[in-house]
């Protein structure tokens, strides 16, 4: 409604001549110049790269003035070697926009060679306009720091999400994960669910906490994620199996590693060989590694396939939803969608609830719904932790 009630009005103070009116018109054709003219659907994106003087690109890096491509064959394959440094074309800069950056690690681009205002970054390197940006399947964003009316778009095209948690030191967050697998969801990306550390539960001592946690992990591979555990300590790199498995999760798809500092994600990388290989700092005596990841970035991997590096997110954006679609996004519930006895039941509370009911169950697991239930309410703090009172 807030839309439409604004689009009538640019239409009807359009022909005044008071300057705010005429400046509440311009600044709408300004955010119509970048919905129409830069962000491009797959058919307007296919026409436009035609032209012989423009090339396609993968946005690779991105940096507050500037970005980083890397062309696009026509197999599909990037190459990562030929780098350019790219700014977005002047007549773009000033329109209006809800994300912090122009573009996304990710974002498939039409470029122009050529280019103004990078000579100051590098004088050694190709350099080009972005002229255009294909419409995203998917995205991944977080709050943009300090300002909170802004997103910040850490990768976009991606294939699947990689989600590392770490057994022990820090301790597995459940209810973190299923805030990324809700993500995961609505972005319809293929997510994986890998816990490092294996090594720090495995002794007798642990064996009540390994218990637990391999309860957990019955959960999810009953729903059907894929989820595994993982060594991936720098000096233990002779385990076969994890570098195995990484490997196959990895092998010609673009994947986004996401979790918290400390938890293995830059270990993982190295492990797969990246052309760029990844700072990883000494641990400390809790055995947690120093957040080193300030910015995204695309990397080849020598064992197949490309990684959108990315920094830990502690304030990721699921994009508002209804409770139904939330609901959707647990996959264990679609069976039990719509046999609830009211259609706008929300699964807290009201009577004859499909959902509630099954809840516990063998098809429901309690710990799930729990969460669906924190997330729902907005019980799960930023890091995915269920609040200690009861729901």
């Amino acid at each position: 409604m807030g839309k439409n009630w604004r689009n009538k009005n640019w239409e009807r103070v359009g022909k005044s001549k008071t300057p705010r009116k005429n400046a509440r018109v311009a600044k709408a054709n300004d955010k119509n110049l970048l919905d129409e003219e830069f962000i491009l659907s797959d058919e307007g994106f296919a026409k436009v790269i035609r032209d012989d003087l423009l090339f396609e690109a993968r946005v690779v890096e991105v940096h507050k003035k500037y970005a980083f491509i890397s062309p696009v064959s026509k197999t599909g394959e990037i190459n990562t070697r030929d780098v350019w440094l790219a700014t977005v074309a002047r007549k773009f800069l000033q329109a209006e926009r809800t994300e912090r950056n122009f573009l996304a690690v990710g974002d498939l681009v039409v470029c122009k060679a050529g280019g103004d205002g990078v000579e100051e970054v590098s004088a050694d390197m190709p350099s080009c306009t972005v002229e255009a940006r294909r419409t995203r399947i998917n995205k991944i964003a977080r709050i943009a720091p300090l300002r909170n009316d802004l997103s910040h778009v850490l990768a976009a095209n991606i294939d699947r999400l990689v989600i590392v948690a770490s057994l022990l030191d820090p301790k597995v967050k459940w209810g973190l994960i299923d805030r990324y697998l809700t993500l995961a969801e609505s972005e319809k990306i293929d997510p994986v669910i890998l816990l490092t550390k294996k090594d720090l539960i495995e002794s007798e001592e642990k064996s009540k906490y390994r218990e637990e946690c391999m309860g957990y992990v019955g959960i999810y591979e009953k729903i059907g994620y894929q989820i595994h555990m993982v060594q991936v300590n720098l000096q233990e790199n002779s385990n076969a199996d994890s570098l195995s498995i990484l490997a196959s999760i990895f092998k010609d798809k673009v994947c986004l590693v996401s979790g918290h500092s400390g938890v293995g994600k830059s270990s993982i990388v190295n492990l797969l060989e990246p052309e760029i290989e990844q700072e990883v700092e000494d641990h400390d005596i809790f055995y947690k590694g120093r957040h080193t990841t300030t910015y995204s970035s695309l990397i080849k991997l020598g064992k197949g396939g490309y990684v959108v590096d990315s920094p830990g997110i502690r304030s990721f954006l699921i994009e508002e939803r209804t409770h139904h679609d939330l609901a959707y996004c647990f996959r264990e519930f679609r069976p039990f969608l719509g046999n609830c006895k009211y259609r706008e039941c929300r699964h807290i509370d009201e009577p004859n609830c499909a959902i509630r009911d099954a809840a516990g169950g063998d098809e429901i697991s309690a710990w799930r719904y729990k969460s669906y239930l924190g997330i729902l309410l907005g019980a799960t703090g930023r890091e995915g932790r269920l609040r200690d009172k009861e729901l």
